[in-house]
């Protein structure tokens, strides 16, 4: 019987874990770019590339839930070299409410087998879910948010912000709040 409890404790534990990353959202990209970095990092397994990057308390071992996933959101040249680069959104595991949820870009001049971290966008906002799309040379990031306000459960604004390559560095160019109902 507790082993039974223990496995079933355990598949709650992975389903709560996953909700969050289920619900981010879906992903568009530039249609000419998206073959080029496909191929660029086919094969990579980006949990482990973002996992550094989310900096998330370090699990017990015993904790099965601590499965950290990514997922491809979007690709395109936003620096402005010819190379897409490729968006990955993530968020620490976590045993109950989720996590924030953060746009991770990796430079499309890097090699394959070390992608490089450019810019952690979506950072200032606890972002639920989040729709990522690329056009222009800009990053528009758009989602459910949970407020200073509002418990963790849920999220009572939408906001959508833009990003763009200045160089160096991403800078955020504007951001749109609007209450949910």
């Amino acid at each position: 019987m507790a082993r039974r409890l223990r496995t079933w404790a355990g598949a709650v534990a992975i389903s709560t874990s996953l909700a969050p990353l289920l619900a981010m959202g879906t992903a568009t990209a530039d249609s000419a770019a998206a073959p080029a970095t496909a191929a660029a990092f086919e094969g990579t397994d980006w949990a482990k590339v973002v996992e550094p990057a989310l900096h998330c308390p370090k699990p017990r071992p015993s904790d099965t839930w601590y499965v950290v996933r990514a997922r491809v959101a979007a690709v395109g040249d936003l620096t402005r070299d010819g190379k897409p680069e490729t968006v990955v959104v993530s968020s620490c595991p976590s045993p109950t409410s989720g996590n924030p949820t953060i746009s991770f870009v990796y430079d499309g001049a890097s090699k394959r087998s070390a992608p490089r971290l450019i810019g952690a966008l979506g950072k200032n906002r606890y972002f639920k879910t989040q729709n990522v799309t690329i056009q222009n040379g800009q990053v528009d990031l758009s989602g459910k948010v949970v407020s200073d306000k509002a418990p963790n459960c849920c999220p009572d604004l939408i906001v959508r912000q833009t990003y763009k390559w200045n160089g160096t560095k991403f800078l955020r160019t504007s951001e749109k709040l609007t209450r949910t109902s």
